[in-house]
């Protein structure tokens, strides 16, 4: 029976916004304790209730796909913020700019370093590549390069919730109180969940990371066929 409820599109849809909401309303009475953060709290209770009852992903899903439906279009709606915040874009361009350039590019140094350190293959460097950027970029990008795609989506998700948890603490133990920079950082490092967190944090935040989104996945698209020939050199 409870197989079959779950089969219902609306299964998903109240599975997901119930837990979201209890976890923002936890989030508000312990602010400070990262297990309560609404996305960290969702995920987790969703992955652990269908574990336990055994219920089919797929049939959550169902009701899980008309919310995936608006990512696309919830991050366009972002460049209201950055319409009505474009002075500090023309002011700090530079900045913004170089931070995000070199952001990808140790980002790449980085994961092929580690990718030579415990002998990745090719197939999961095009995996890990896109980690950084939003899902429905990160997907094309794992899939034209060879990656597993089911698995980048679990990377992506994984690395918009670590950035959204820890972001805000390291701001606060390095003293980084400039509202550009901090949306840049969780733009370009933690994507779409980087950018709810900016959007929590204020308007500016919001509007850098909605525009420090769209140029990472620029950017990673743009270096993701230079890479690819790198790695079958270095494997």
């Amino acid at each position: 029976m409870l197989e079959s409820f779950s089969a219902n599109p609306y299964f998903g849809l109240f599975l997901t916004f119930f837990f979201f909401l209890l976890g923002t309303l936890f989030h508000r009475r312990w602010p400070s304790n990262p297990l309560f953060n609404p996305l960290v709290f969702s995920i987790t209770s969703i992955i652990i209730l269908l574990i336990v009852t055994d219920l089919s992903y797929n049939n959550y899903n169902e009701g899980g796909r008309f919310i995936n439906f608006w990512i696309t279009p919830a991050t366009v709606a972002l460049a209201i913020k950055l319409e009505k915040n474009f002075v500090y874009l023309k002011k700090y361009y530079t900045a913004i700019l170089s931070g995000i350039g070199l952001g990808v590019t140790f980002h790449t140094i980085i994961l092929l370093s580690v990718s030579i350190l415990f002998q990745f293959d090719q197939e999961l460097v095009a995996t890990l590549f896109p980690k950084s950027i939003t899902t429905a970029i990160a997907l094309g990008v794992a899939e034209s390069l060879g990656g597993i795609v089911s698995l980048t989506v679990a990377i992506v998700v994984f690395t918009g919730v670590l950035g959204t948890v820890v972001g805000p603490p390291i701001f606060a133990l390095f003293k980084i109180d400039d509202p550009v920079a901090q949306g840049v950082a969780l733009g370009s490092g933690s994507h779409a969940m980087g950018t709810a967190k900016a959007i929590e944090l204020g308007d500016v935040q919001a509007a850098m990371a909605g525009l420090s989104i769209i140029l990472t996945g620029i950017a990673v698209v743009i270096l993701a066929p230079l890479v690819m020939p790198l790695v079958s050199l270095l494997f």
